[in-house]
């Protein structure tokens, strides 16, 4: 195992330590919501799924409407392989 290849695994397993709002917010902090990246909550998903919120992002309504999304079961088209 090469160093690059350690440092991807104990990046994987801290993500998948992490809790919902603590995801959120590395999601944030890496810009991957301003990136449109598939499966990633961010303003246009909450105004898709929840109408619109004047209060987005990083308020208590967005981060309401996040959790709400965290526990829906993914559509059949997106589930992973």
């Amino acid at each position: 195992m090469t160093n690059f290849e350690y440092m991807k695994q104990k990046i994987v397993e801290t993500v998948m330590g992490l809790d919902e709002m603590e995801l959120l917010c590395l999601a944030e902090n890496t810009e991957m919501t301003a990136s449109g990246a598939e499966g990633i909550f961010n303003c246009t998903v909450c105004v898709e799924e929840f109408g619109e919120c004047d209060e987005c992002p990083c308020t208590s309504e967005h981060n309401r409407r996040y959790l709400e999304w965290c526990k829906r079961a993914i559509p059949v088209e997106r589930k992973a392989i």
